[in-house]
């Protein structure tokens, strides 16, 4: 009833010759070799890549300057500079306020004074009508209209369920 216990086999390592071992060993060296080689090459790419990066930037960089600050032209250099007479700017003077037509009424009358009346009436302008708004937008119509739509379909079934 008892049971047999599981063998453990262990694997014996073959014993190397020497010239076997020598081949191995360079073996490792060329492989360490090739593996500092390629490090170095990817060192470089990153390192190309970077600077071609780091260009493209800089080309960037200078075309957006150049569009934001347009370069000054070279001005002419004058030997003699002319004293510039000094301007002066008059500013035009505003429209003066239309005089209001007045309206003068004789009155004679047949009796024996003789008086004048004159009364004064002023025309009052007529107030500019106001702009009338813009048409409604077609989009705004529409969300109208489907709330409308939106909301008869609900009060019906409402009605259809509660009464």
């Amino acid at each position: 009833m008892s049971e047999p216990e599981p063998e453990v086999k262990v694997k014996v390592k073959a014993k190397r010759t020497p010239e076997q071992l020598e081949a191995l060993a360079r073996a490792r060296e060329k492989a360490i070799q090739i593996r500092k080689q390629n490090a170095e090459l990817r060192k470089a790419e990153k390192e190309m890549a970077k600077q071609e990066k780091q260009e493209k930037l800089n080309e960037r960089k200078a075309k957006v300057k150049k569009f934001l600050e347009p370069e000054p032209e070279p001005e002419p250099e004058e030997p003699e500079p002319e004293p510039e007479p000094e301007v002066v700017v008059k500013k035009k003077p505003k429209p003066k306020a239309k005089p209001k037509k007045k309206v003068v009424i004789v009155e004679e009358s047949e009796s024996e004074s003789e008086s004048e009346e004159e009364e004064e009436v002023v025309i009052k302008k007529k107030p500019k009508a106001k702009p009338k708004p813009p048409p409604p937008d077609p989009q705004d119509r529409m969300r109208q209209y489907r709330r409308m739509k939106a909301e008869s379909n609900y009060n019906s079934l409402y009605k259809q369920m509660f009464g």
